[in-house]
């Protein structure tokens, strides 16, 4: 009888830390997923390159904003240095969009562009947003005010 007891305890024991491991799993592979994607957003060199870049095309009097999303190239600057400025930087194109875009045709871009708006926050007071993608699909992006862009 007791022999019996022990064994059902055993296997209720092993199966609610079995339950619980696989929760524990769930939750920590999910997270582990989050932050690797997390790491291509944002990051602190890449925004350092946005801000520059904002501040230039700024002072020669290249961005204007976009009522939905406006793809950038070289071709739409009348700078001489774009190409060199686009390798150097790693730059694979600059988006100009509403601040707080929410409604467009996500299958016009890429799955990493599309998560990449997904994870921004639309609080703010700016009207525009100024996104950067780089060549190693990573992302950064600034505020824009209206008129002035700054």
């Amino acid at each position: 009888m007791k022999r019996g007891f022990a064994l059902l305890e055993t296997i209720i024991v092993i199966t609610f830390l079995s339950v619980s491991l696989l929760l524990l799993y769930g939750t920590f592979s999910n997270m582990i997923n989050n932050s690797k994607k997390n790491i291509l957003y944002d990051d602190v060199s890449n925004i350092y390159k946005a801000y520059y870049l904002k501040e230039y095309l700024s002072l020669n009097n290249e961005l204007e904003g976009s009522s939905s999303i406006r793809e950038l190239s070289c071709d739409d600057f009348s700078l001489n240095g774009c190409v060199v400025l686009f390798k150097e930087f790693n730059i694979n194109k600059l988006y100009i969009t509403l601040y707080d875009l929410k409604d467009y045709d996500k299958s016009s871009y890429s799955s990493y562009f599309n998560n990449y708006i997904d994870s921004l926050s639309n609080k703010g007071d700016y009207e525009y947003r100024f996104i950067v993608e780089f060549k190693d699909d990573s992302y950064a992006s600034l505020g824009l005010n209206g008129e002035d862009n700054e």
